[in-house]
């Protein structure tokens, strides 16, 4: 990984912490092209996201990941588009609960 893209992927990760987001980081699990990291928020609602910097580019791979996860996924170079993914698909968001008995 570039030292710009774990620069960016390091302060993301701090934001979401700040705001009571988990960060999972997903690597070296036999998957290729697999997102970055996983953010988790309480009660499970979660968004997987790949980390470039201005000039990266997402490989075959970690574009058929980002269409198999579909709209959960999400590739980012810039720090203020994740605090406003972040904002609005997860701080913000409402979240479903079912309750099965």
């Amino acid at each position: 990984m570039k030292k710009d893209e774990r620069n960016l992927e390091n302060r993301c990760c701090d934001y979401a912490r700040s705001n009571g987001i988990v960060a999972v980081k997903l690597e070296n699990n036999g998957n290729t092209g697999i997102p970055d990291r996983l953010f988790i928020k309480e009660g499970g609602k979660c968004i997987f996201v790949e980390f470039k910097t201005k000039i990266g580019y997402a490989s075959k791979e970690q574009l058929f990941w980002k269409d198999f996860i579909g709209s959960n996924s999400f590739i980012c170079n810039d720090y203020d588009d994740f605090v406003e993914l972040l904002n609005k698909s997860l701080i913000n968001a409402k979240i479903n609960c079912y309750l099965f008995w």
